[in-house]
């Protein structure tokens, strides 16, 4: 059965939206709970949809405290019969699995929508593009007129929204229990916010990367992330990076420079099993539904539990 909650501090916030934007639909959740709120970003200047993925038990576990992983595209984490494809990651009954399953810690979920008309920008690595050797006619190619925002929402995350969870959920706040997650343009703002911010992220999930940025400027956009991390990468031997992409569709474009990627984070002291784990899902698509089918993969390397635990 799915289930979901609005919470009072949500609905007061859906009052004020009324009238200005349309609400998106409330996500179902099978297995777990859902709480949807409404967060203003002074760094964005407006308001954020945002849906709280709850465990089941949360509630009567008044002493536990939970890890929490920040998604993008958080419209399209729950529930298939709300998104734009009617496909979902499936993130509360692959979890729900897991948990039942005695593999995994329990986490909190927070899934942040994006703004179809924006995301490019807010999930763009900012200093990665505006820093490097690419031209002003390449990055005007790369964008399309869309204004890159990327640093402000990343410190959305990191100095508003994540402030505002550990305020009012169960959480532990530390670093090496809180994660960025995200697939496509997701991937990239996510190990650019482990990047940018490694006091607050300690682990990243970043799935079908999309190390190409356009194909047609794909060499000059991967070697501008390569440089970046390559400076801004946290080294400290405590961080936690998964990578994985399919091979189908869009993510067949990704594998030489996803290559790349590793090999860089490699030198830098990534290492499986403790800090790295790397997958190339074979026939898998740029779709929800490829990555639902392996999320349980980065699931268990953040949030498996030791055996003897």
């Amino acid at each position: 059965m799915k289930h979901v909650i609005l919470p009072i501090i949500g609905a007061v916030c859906a009052l004020s939206m009324q009238g200005t934007t349309p609400l998106p639909p409330i996500q179902q959740a099978d297995g777990g709970s859902i709480d949807r709120q409404y967060i203003y970003s002074p760094q964005l200047g407006e308001k954020w949809t945002v849906d709280v993925w709850l465990p089941d038990g949360y509630v009567a576990a008044k002493d536990t405290r939970y890890p929490v992983i920040y998604m993008h595209d958080g419209q399209n984490l729950f529930d298939p019969a709300t998104t734009w494809n009617h496909q979902a990651w499936e993130m509360d009954s692959v979890t729900t699995s897991l948990i039942k399953k005695d593999l995994i810690e329990s986490p909190i979920i927070i899934g942040i929508h994006s703004h179809a008309d924006r995301r490019k920008g807010d999930l763009m690595p900012q200093k990665a593009v505006e820093g490097t050797t690419m031209t002003y006619a390449q990055i005007d190619s790369l964008m399309g007129g869309i204004p890159i925002r990327g640093d402000a929402y990343a410190r959305f995350i990191a100095e508003t929204l994540k402030p505002h969870i550990d305020s009012i959920y169960r959480t532990l706040p530390d670093a090496p229990n809180t994660t960025v997650m995200g697939s496509s343009m997701g991937g990239l703002m996510s190990i650019y916010a482990m990047s940018e911010y490694p006091d607050v992220f300690g682990n990243a999930i970043c799935m079908s990367t999309h190390w190409i940025g356009n194909p047609d400027q794909s060499e000059a956009f991967a070697k501008a992330m390569y440089r970046y991390l390559d400076k801004n990468l946290p080294r400290d031997g405590k961080h936690k990076l998964y990578l994985d992409h399919g091979t189908e569709t869009l993510d067949s474009l990704y594998g030489p420079w996803e290559e790349m990627m590793i090999g860089l984070v490699k030198t830098c002291g990534y290492a499986s099993p403790e800090t790295l784990e790397t997958y190339i899902d074979h026939g898998g698509a740029h779709t929800e539904t490829s990555w639902a089918a392996r999320v349980d993969r980065p699931l268990l390397f953040v949030l498996g539990k030791k055996q003897g635990k």
